[in-house]
């Protein structure tokens, strides 16, 4: 009975190492654009990142480059990083108002996507600063 609780429990173990997905990376090869940006709305890696600043609490704005062809359909991702009190939910936004900024071509927009970053509760909501990678595929 011992030997094949531990060969259950060697197999769980296996099986749980092999399914474990990677870490994400800013350092993606196949996207057109990533970057690893902190909760305070700094850059740590990027690619093909023009411009990245922090409006407000929980909104991050991302300008890519133009070299980023979004007239076809592209995925955006945006993936949290670190551990958090209470469970993080990021949503993305491209064009979005609070972006705006007068010392950029409006132009810019449509290349200017915003992540918004929640915490909550089943009560509660409230906008937090939460680290991020964001990748456009």
């Amino acid at each position: 009975m011992n030997t094949i609780r531990r060969l259950a429990i060697g197999a769980l173990g296996a099986a749980a190492t092999l399914l474990t997905p990677p870490a994400a990376s800013a350092e993606t090869p196949f996207a057109q654009a990533s970057a690893k940006i902190e909760a305070n709305g700094s850059v740590t890696h990027s690619k093909h990142v023009d411009d990245v600043w922090h409006p407000s609490r929980g909104v991050y704005c991302v300008l890519v480059s133009r070299l980023v062809d979004l007239d076809d359909d592209v995925a955006v991702h945006v993936t949290p990083v670190g551990r958090y009190d209470h469970p993080r939910s990021l949503s993305v936004e491209r064009g979005a108002r609070a972006c705006v900024r007068r010392d950029l071509h409006r132009g810019t927009a449509e290349r200017t996507f915003a992540v918004h970053s929640q915490a909550g509760s089943l009560w509660t909501t409230e906008t937090v600063e939460t680290a991020f990678y964001l990748t456009v595929s």
